[in-house]
């Protein structure tokens, strides 16, 4: 009878403690955030983002990388940067959300190192890293740690115009006329990239200006005879066309132009009507 007794009164006080665990609260993340449960926690790799940045051998893809962000705090930003380009390397990068440093100052090492940065929960809509000095600077790898993201980020997608080259400008290209345009997809538009080089004629002072719609992309690039790979940043936007100009009377080749969409539909996909026919 005794150790029925104790077995009793045990049980009851293991329920009551039971009883008692369930009527807490389920404890919060910091700053209010629902239980880690509800969250898309993680890092969320850029790859399509990053390049070499600034200095004179980078100067055309211009000095700094501007990355859209996600509709969430950023709790920390990490990237591999390297400055072993050119003869120099004094290279220094500056990491904002906006206007507001992450990094005033960050003294790249020449042999490349990963950086990690702590941010305080701060939401944004850009992250741009920039040069801080007159040198080339190689950043990739971008990663973007979100707090309270519901969703992972769109899938961001490149499309290829293959039929959308040639060469423009200058007496040999004039038949061409001086302008490529592309017409775009219905989504909006991440980055631009493309081949160009101005290896036609005997001169080789080929400029290139890049637009969308009225959106400047860039203003000025200067093409090389060799040819390069140029990468452009572009905020999200929408438009009808992405245009090429031949800026000075020099042939320019323009060549493997791809667009990142956020969003993309099948552009090929006929729509259906009403009745749910294809039309």
């Amino acid at each position: 009878m005794r150790w029925s007794w104790c077995l009793a009164g045990g049980a009851l006080a293991l329920a009551v403690l039971a009883m008692g665990a369930a009527a807490q609260p389920t404890p919060e993340l910091p700053g209010g955030s629902p239980p880690a449960g509800a969250l898309a926690e993680g890092w969320e790799l850029y790859e399509e983002e990053g390049g070499c940045i600034g200095g004179s051998r980078c100067g055309d893809q211009g000095d700094e990388i501007r990355i859209p962000l996600e509709n969430a705090p950023v709790d920390a930003i990490r990237f591999q940067a390297h400055d072993d380009v050119g003869e120099t390397s004094d290279g220094h990068l500056r990491v904002r959300i906006d206007a507001v440093a992450v990094a005033p100052d960050i003294d790249v090492a020449k042999e490349g190192q990963v950086y990690e940065l702590p941010v305080p929960e701060r939401q944004g809509r850009f992250l741009v890293i920039e040069t801080r000095t007159d040198d080339e600077v190689v950043v990739e790898g971008i990663e973007i740690r979100y707090r309270g993201l519901r969703s992972p980020r769109e899938q961001r997608e490149w499309r290829a115009y293959p039929e959308e080259t040639g060469c423009i400008g200058g007496g040999r290209c004039r038949d061409q006329g001086s302008l490529i345009r592309v017409r775009l997809e219905d989504a909006p538009v991440f980055g631009v990239r493309f081949l160009a080089h101005d290896d036609v004629g005997e001169r080789h002072r080929g400029h290139l200006r890049v637009w969308i719609d009225k959106r400047s992309l860039a203003k000025d690039i200067d093409v090389s005879k060799g040819g390069q790979v140029f990468n452009l940043q572009v905020e999200g936007i929408r438009g009808r066309y992405l245009v090429f100009e031949a800026l000075t009377p020099e042939e320019v080749v323009v060549e493997e132009i791809q667009v990142q969409y956020s969003g993309l539909r099948d552009p090929w996909e006929k729509r259906r009507g009403k009745n749910g026919k294809k039309r």
